[in-house]
């Protein structure tokens, strides 16, 4: 009756869909994979379903007809799986053949199934994972769990009054915490923390071994694709870098030498000298390249 082969989290994988994947979640600010799934000819391998995310199918060998349906359930979350729904009723509104380098975007609970045509199939599928009203929640409640007032058990329910009053509390708490806090701002940075550049280790450096092997003519690199933020510190003696949802701290360092140290592809430790000059190596710049390397935002650059 047909069937796909499937390989899951392809951008693992490849060195090439990898960088691809880690430029997507970079332009975008949200978390994406890709799949690899191949069909046999005339062979439909998946019913017809709807995803929990956005889909971007891209046609790499072989021609793919597509019938995609409208939507029965608006934005349907992670845990609200098309298994459980039925699908509509009618034809598709979009009937289309995918030829190899075509791209087909299927938004969000959107019905959709495919066919092989008289040659086997191979795409890729782009998800992206965007973030919602809920999730934010989510986040916030996890915040919550910070402030011991949210901890507290309610009071036992011999009464009503206490109960109540105790409901009202909170919502004033939270009124007061939602008016005063910086929400907006920790939350882009918990988003930044989700969709940095995917994994890279340099081993054994980023474990706090061997992290200069060559001296001051240590190589070290930049990861592409990292979402980077630079501000000026209050008293402007210094620097706040966020960077992949992480902050550092620098100070009494000039704007061109944080530029320098977190946009240039690569560097040595002797043109960190250059950028601070006044500085020692030992005392100044090894422990600041030591953090950044093992924090895992720079690398050590083993390359020859």
């Amino acid at each position: 009756s047909g069937a796909t082969l499937i390989i899951d989290k392809v951008h693992k994988l490849v060195p090439e869909i990898t960088n691809f994947t880690s430029e997507v979640r970079q332009d975008l600010g949200y978390s994406a994979q890709v799949n690899s799934y191949c069909s046999w000819p005339s062979k439909q391998g998946f019913s017809c379903h709807y995803d929990t995310h956005e889909v971007f199918i891209l046609q790499i060998e072989g021609n793919k007809e597509w019938y995609v349906f409208s939507d029965t359930l608006k934005y349907p979350l992670t845990e609200q799986k098309s298994a459980s729904e039925t699908p509509p009723e009618g034809d598709p509104y979009l009937k289309c053949t995918l030829t190899p380098g075509d791209v087909l975007y299927i938004p969000r609970g959107h019905w959709h199934y495919a066919v092989a045509l008289d040659q086997p199939s191979l795409h890729l599928t782009l998800g992206i994972h965007c973030q919602t009203g809920v999730d934010f929640l989510d986040w916030l409640v996890s915040e919550l769990r910070q402030n011991e007032a949210w901890r507290e058990s309610l009071p036992l329910r011999f009464d009503a009054e206490p109960l109540d009053q105790s409901i009202d509390n909170l919502i004033q708490n939270l009124k007061q915490y939602l008016t005063n806090s910086d929400i907006q701002e920790r939350y882009n940075r918990y988003l930044d923390g989700l969709v940095k550049p995917l994994a890279r280790y340099s081993l054994p450096a980023q474990a706090g071994f061997n992290i200069f092997p060559n001296g001051v003519e240590t190589r070290f690199s930049n990861p592409k694709f990292k979402r980077l933020k630079i501000s000026q510190l209050p008293d402007q003696n210094g620097y706040k870098i966020i960077v992949s949802g992480k902050e550092i701290i620098l100070g009494g360092v000039t704007e061109s030498l944080v530029e320098n140290l977190f946009t240039r592809e690569t560097f040595t430790g002797s043109d960190v000298m250059t950028w601070l000059p006044g500085f020692d190596w030992e005392v100044d710049v090894v422990p600041l390249l030591t953090h950044l390397v093992t924090e895992g935002i720079i690398f050590v650059d083993t390359r020859v």
